[in-house]
């Protein structure tokens, strides 16, 4: 199983263009999420945090305004059932820590990037989606499309697609492969090993 964490589809940090009200609001909002998670990086008031206390922090900023379980419940999709109620919780749980601790260490050593935003697209009322251009002084670019639906709980991220590769679809395919011979549990311990590493990136295969 091939799944690796992708950093820039970690920056639940999103910016939105829009000339509806609401989708105006949610705007301020991805966007004031996306430069906390990078101040959290990049300010000198952050300069004496840990990786640690990083991880704790843009983890705290990412979970106040957004569900990350959206997202990996759709990644894992009918795998979900397949978990107990207690191993939901836990693959949750540590999908998260993994996803923050790949953001933290893949950020590390770099010089803080520039995000360009494109013009909101309109799925339906209830779907948007915008494309975002990562890039960092190296010239190394990303394009970077975000997907969200307004559920009961607000506008929430469905997908994240990165250089033209869905995240959900290719998760969804792993994760298909892993439960054919695998189950929760060892998926658990996968992602438990995971986090024991000393330093996680881009690069890092979680399962």
């Amino acid at each position: 199983m091939n799944l690796r964490v992708n950093f820039i589809s970690i920056i639940v940090s999103v910016a939105l263009l829009t000339v509806l009200p609401v989708q105006a609001n949610e705007r301020a909002k991805l966007v004031t999420t996306m430069e906390a998670t990078l101040d959290i990086m990049y300010l000198d008031a952050y300069k004496d945090y840990t990786s640690a206390q990083r991880q704790d922090a843009v983890r705290a900023v990412v979970e106040d305004k957004y569900d990350l379980e959206v997202l990996i419940r759709r990644a894992l999709a009918r795998n979900w059932k397949l978990l107990t109620v207690v191993e939901q919780t836990q693959v949750r749980n540590l999908i998260d820590q993994l996803i923050v601790q790949s953001f933290v260490d893949g950020m590390a050593g770099k010089d803080r990037p520039i995000l360009d935003c494109g013009a909101l697209i309109e799925v339906t009322s209830k779907r948007i989606e915008v494309p975002v251009v990562i890039s960092f002084p190296s010239g190394k670019t990303f394009n970077v499309l975000y997907r969200l639906g307004l559920l009961k709980t607000g506008w929430q991220i469905y997908d994240i697609v990165a250089e033209d590769v869905s995240l959900v679809s290719n998760y969804r395919q792993q994760f298909d492969d892993h439960f054919r011979k695998g189950n929760g549990a060892q998926l658990i311990e996968k992602l438990e090993k995971l986090l024991k590493q000393e330093e996680l990136d881009v690069s890092t295969i979680i399962l």
